[in-house]
């Protein structure tokens, strides 16, 4: 497929990074065939009766912690919280109880921090699961239940089929929760299987996201603005963009842009907004507001068709589920910062200074 991709569009391979987005709609559709049975039920191992859920990770793991954190406590109506491992790890009387299900997430599966809060918890309880990437690695060892993500070695230092693989396996624990809970989970499912398709439609969109990311390469810093799950999101494509490009860029709650931070664009910054199917009306005010009071680029990632009259570039996703959108928004980030960082000549590989966290 990924040949295919490149052939059709004329793209030459160029990085790790390149091969690995390339890589994603491969990745997920493995995925679907090792857990998603055919009488529908979820493959995967957890533990019964779970109450609530911890979520531990660090950089791209914790922001897909914390957009499952969010789905679970919006669509499945079960207590979540996305904790960084580098905070959680330094909890000296944590609050650890039997009725909560501890997710560590670690593409590496030593990241120290990580696995850290994994020896302070399962001293009181073995409701311990790690998702990693690789197998007899310290958190997949460690934890009494564990979910591989098959995703293949990274090379990369930006994450980008991992954290896809994480986000979809998150996704499959919820799912698990709600068929133990006796929840219809047909939707869910049939939304997962459509993941691969979804991302490939996203790649197709190079050619636009280049357009943006000429634009980026004249700017210092950017803001990324979304909503509700989409917000931690923004973090992760924001995270990209810096690690890639080294442009300062920082993620907003798009009403929380409002209260004081807007004022960053009194200097050259270029705007990125998020607009799914929630607070639409709000999140089109907030456009307009930069529109007429300031003079920046923005890019709109919309799950529909917006009548904007000054943005600089959109791109409409017509999605209209929100985790289908998801994955077309983290794919299209991710081509923003790979495109961008390629612009200015970044080694896209090998940041500086950068090297992957796992001793």
């Amino acid at each position: 497929m990924i040949e295919l991709l490149k052939k059709i569009f004329g793209i030459k391979k160029q990085t790790f990074m390149e091969s690995e987005i390339y890589e994603q709609p491969d990745v997920i559709s493995n995925l679907i065939k090792k857990y998603i049975n055919k009488d529908g039920t979820i493959n995967i191992e957890i533990p019964d009766n779970i109450k609530k859920t911890a979520l531990i990770a660090s950089g791209s793991s914790y922001h897909s912690a914390s957009i499952a954190a969010n789905y679970l406590r919006d669509n499945i109506h079960c207590y979540a919280q996305a904790y960084y491992a580098s905070e959680f790890s330094q909890l000296e009387n944590a609050d650890v109880d039997t009725d909560t299900l501890y997710i560590f997430i670690s593409q590496s599966g030593e990241t120290s921090d990580t696995n850290k809060s994994l020896e302070n918890v399962r001293v009181k309880t073995d409701k311990t699961l790690a998702i990693t990437n690789t197998k007899n690695s310290t958190l997949y060892n460690n934890a009494k239940y564990k979910i591989l993500l098959n995703a293949g070695s990274e090379k990369s230092i930006a994450s980008t089929k991992a954290v896809s693989a994480q986000l979809f396996c998150l996704f499959l624990v919820a799912g698990k929760i709600m068929q133990q809970r006796e929840m219809p989970t047909l939707q869910l499912r049939e939304e997962l299987k459509k993941i691969p398709q979804i991302i490939k439609n996203a790649l197709e969109l190079r050619c636009k996201i280049q357009e943006f990311s000429k634009k980026l390469t004249s700017y210092e810093n950017a803001a990324i603005l979304a909503s509700g799950m989409f917000y931690p999101l923004a973090k992760e494509g924001a995270l990209k963009i810096k690690e890639t490009a080294y442009i300062n860029t920082t993620a907003y709650p798009t009403g929380e842009f409002l209260h004081g931070h807007i004022a960053i664009l009194n200097k050259k910054c270029a705007v990125i907004s998020v607009v799914n199917n929630v607070n639409v009306e709000f999140t089109i005010k907030v456009l307009e507001k930069i529109e007429k009071d300031y003079n920046s680029d923005t890019l709109v990632l919309s799950a529909f068709h917006l009548n904007l009259k000054k943005a600089e570039s959109a791109i409409c996703l017509n999605l209209y589920n929100d985790i289908e959108l998801l994955f077309s928004v983290l794919v299209v980030l991710q081509l923003l910062a790979y495109e961008t960082a390629l612009m200015l000549n970044r080694n896209v590989d090998k940041p500086s200074g950068l090297t992957k966290v796992v001793k």
